[in-house]
């Protein structure tokens, strides 16, 4: 967009106020370079982004770092071979690669709330190699290490030696010369680099060495000792040894780094993003802002919608919000109303949130507002008068317009202030029209503002061109800066003489220089004004009321749907109940069936245990007929493979991989179960997020089981399977009894070859919960099953 737009709209503004909450000056750049993106998915990928990061901000959660240094000279300054960093400036491309890694490890960290923040800094080179070199040669301070090379911690420990031995001469010259009182200053000077003493100037052959400076006054000679000659050129020589060994250092580790100039530069340019990603999420926090809907077409609907530079310059003044919606037909937009009452704050505000927009900002209004993406927005507004170029304000504004309409396309959004205003009134209302019309069939979104009644009437009759007014309080004679759709506004110029302490004489003679036709419209336009702020006031209630209606069916739903959970819940556990008396029953037959058995020859005593096993067997069939009927949940036939479900017993969520009757097989993260039809329910990726965020659902979670708790029978029948597959479904089987404190069981394997047999009871032998196992007796099953008792 044109510089000169921006300016107009204040996004230079807004830009500018955002790029303080950079936390480095790569960040900065990256954000004030930013165009605008006007490709739905990549907007909307960005968009959400910062999001994301607003929503983290709002969290109070605290980014790993405080600080980002610019190492774009840096990494310039590397491209030159032999060139090497110096230790402050290695320590800037430590503060690069460590912050990398941490935010990288902080948003893996919290993946599953910020996803798309942890896939665009999954991007970033992950490197600790170069970390622990350069913390090896320079420490947090950035001074170069003594322990950095062999060579260097040598010099150094000579070096100390070397200025303590110069350090116990220097003072015994000076107690020497005090006491002498040659001494104009107690003190050991620097001279030239030497350790002087500050002599009078008489006595300055008292001792012997070399004058290295006078005093201002010349009263004082600094005097180096030649007896510390010997051992300030041997320091001297040791200094010079020091910055050559570390200059070979910091060579040889800028060769390193150098290796890795590419990987560099990528993390570079993920952290300058990312950093103006963090400005954008600090910008939305402080003004409210948030993600509206963008449409494909041309619709533009805002709703309370503020300037964004209002609320930043009038911290502490009231900022009236923007209701604003025009439909993907209507072109032209015509706003009218009383002078400063706010069609030019209107018309900027709708232009600077479509222009932030598509720069990547999360914009102050309500989630449901929509916008479409602009590829261009054109703007003319204010004086433009040209003293230089001798065009009046009439003209400046006649080539401008000129300029938009060669450069105005479908895709592009037009704001004119005061349209065609400054000339004869037939004449402006005339050429107006034909900038209006122009522009309709070049297809741009326009919103002009105006005084011209020709214009509103013009509005008013033709297609794709609707009116727009700013409304004003005639009885307080105070504009209250909100929009009107469909209706012209009144220019109140009478009422602002009023408002301005004319005299009313003055205003009465003025009104009469008035046709009476026009005093005639205006005083209708009030009118309807009137009627629409009675129907505006009905609406708000009707909309209060509505909402109070709502609020109580979502009582009354939830109440139902608790109700039907506690329903649900106490036939779950009566089920169970059931179950263990069937099982019972069951337990009851198969010890009649062995005493007889083994009872001897005794007709009778057979006779008696017909009857008591055939009135068990019906006990049974009762109990196991209560069982279906207690246990019977309606079931979702609508589930389909691909749908997310909640598993009622576990309340984990995962997607149906296959339904085969009641049967479904769900996939939960990397476990795959298989469930009944009825302790399934459908669900959403939010309802899913909102789970996992609950303390209650992570620990399920955590503690997650890949059985139900749901059992559908004690029998498991193995027949037709592997023995591997036998063996994992033994073992969630078994579990499941566990689960369910059932300690009875029954396996059916067939008999067959036997392998499914010795492949079950290899495994029982080894399983900590079973108590016993054995196979089944006559009417049992014979040899085909196995009975397990669980501890």
């Amino acid at each position: 967009m044109n510089p000169i737009t921006l300016k107009k709209l204040e996004f230079d503004r807004v830009a500018g106020y955002t790029a303080q909450f950079c936390l480095s000056a790569m960040g900065r750049d990256a954000l004030m370079a930013r165009v605008p993106e006007v490709r739905r998915e990549l907007l909307l990928g960005e968009l959400e982004r910062v999001l994301e990061l607003r929503n983290l901000l709002q969290e109070e959660l605290a980014l790993p770092f405080s600080y980002l240094p610019d190492t774009r000279p840096l990494l310039k300054k590397l491209e030159v071979l032999e060139s090497f960093l110096e230790p402050d400036e290695l320590q800037d491309i430590y503060h690069l690669l460590y912050s990398s890694v941490q935010l990288r490890k902080f948003m893996f960290n919290c993946r599953e709330v910020y996803p798309l923040l942890n896939e665009f800094t999954i991007q970033l080179w992950l490197e600790k190699s170069l970390q622990a070199a350069i913390r090896r040669v320079i420490d947090e301070q950035g001074r170069v290490r003594d322990t950095a090379s062999d060579g260097l911690q040598m010099i150094r420990r000579e070096l100390g030696e070397s200025r303590e031995l110069l350090r116990r001469k220097m003072d015994r010259l000076l107690r020497r010369c005090q006491a002498e009182g040659w001494l104009m200053d107690d003190t050991v000077a620097i001279k030239n680099g030497r350790l002087t003493l500050g002599l009078r100037v008489e006595y300055k052959y008292r001792i012997a060495g070399y004058i290295q400076d006078y005093s201002g006054t010349g009263q004082t000679v600094f005097i180096e000792p030649a007896e510390t000659l010997e051992i300030s050129n041997r320091i001297q020589d040791l200094e010079i040894s020091e910055r050559r060994e570390i200059e070979r250092i910091l060579k040889e580790l800028s060769g390193e780094i150098r290796l890795e100039l590419e990987n560099l530069r990528h993390n570079e340019g993920l952290i300058s993003e990312f950093d103006a990603l963090y400005a954008r999420a600090r910008f939305a926090v402080e003004t409210d802002s948030l993600l509206p809907g963008i449409a494909a077409g041309h619709a533009l609907r805002i709703v309370k919608g503020f300037h964004p530079w209002l609320l930043i310059s009038h911290r502490h003044k009231e900022v009236f919000p923007l209701d604003l919606d025009l439909g993907a037909d209507e072109r032209v937009l015509v706003i009218s109303g009383p002078n400063a009452g706010g069609k030019s704050v209107a018309m900027k505000t709708a232009g600077l949130l479509c222009c932030m927009l598509v720069h990547g900002y999360l914009l102050p209004c309500s989630e449901s507002s929509v916008f479409p993406l602009f590829s261009d927005i054109f703007i003319e507004i204010g004086d433009d008068q040209s003293i230089e170029n001798d065009l009046s304000t009439f003209s400046s504004h006649l080539g401008a317009i000129r300029t938009i309409i060669e450069a105005a396309g479908s895709s592009d959004l037009v704001l004119i202030d005061e349209l065609c205003a400054g000339t004869d009134v037939e004449e402006g209302g005339a050429i107006a029209r034909a900038v209006i019309e122009e522009l309709i069939e070049r297809g741009a979104k326009t919103i002009v503002t105006t005084h011209l009644g020709e214009l509103k009437a013009y509005a008013h009759e033709r297609e794709g061109v609707v009116n727009g007014a700013m409304e004003f309080n005639r009885s307080g004679l105070v504009p209250t800066f909100r929009f009107i759709k469909g209706l012209p506004g009144n220019s109140f110029a009478f009422a602002m003489m009023q408002r301005m302490a004319f005299p009313r004489a003055m205003i009465d003679r003025a009104e009469g220089f008035m046709k009476g036709e026009r005093i005639g419209l205006d005083r209708l336009l009030d009118d309807l004004n009137h009627v629409l702020e009675e129907n505006r006031l009905l609406k708000l209630h009707l909309q209060g009321e509505t909402a109070l209606l709502e609020e109580r069916a979502l009582a009354v739903q939830q109440a139902e749907a608790g109700l039907d959970e506690k329903r649900r819940e106490l036939k779950l556990g009566a089920s169970r109940e059931l179950q263990k008396e069937v099982e019972h029953a069951r337990k009851e037959i198969r010890e009649i069936l062995h005493e007889v058995k083994n009872a001897p020859a005794d007709e009778k005593a057979v006779q008696q245990a017909r009857k008591k096993l055939e009135q068990k067997k019906l006990e049974a069939v009762k109990s196991e007929s209560a069982l279906l009927a207690e246990a019977e949940i309606p079931l979702d036939h609508t589930i389909r493979a691909g749908d997310l479900v909640r598993i009622l017993d576990t309340n984990t969520s995962g997607e149906v991989e296959s339904v085969q009757g009641g049967s479904v097989v769900v996939q939960c993260g990397n476990f795959r179960l298989t469930t009944s039809l009825k302790n399934l329910e459908k669900t959403s990726k939010t309802q899913s997020r909102k789970q996992l965020r609950t303390p209650a659902a992570a620990a399920k979670k955590g503690a997650w089981s890949t059985l139900t708790g749901d059992i559908e029978s004690t029998r498991l029948d193995l027949r037709g399977l592997t023995g591997d597959e036998a063996i994992m479904k033994i073992d969630r089987f078994l579990d499941a009894m566990r689960l369910n404190r059932i300690h009875s069981a029954t396996i059916v394997h067939g008999k067959g070859t036997g392998s499914l047999r010795l492949k079950t009871a290899e495994f029982l032998q080894k399983h900590r919960n079973i108590k016993s196992f054995r196979l089944g007796e006559w009417g049992e099953g014979g040899a085909g099953v196995t009975i397990v008792e669980l501890e």
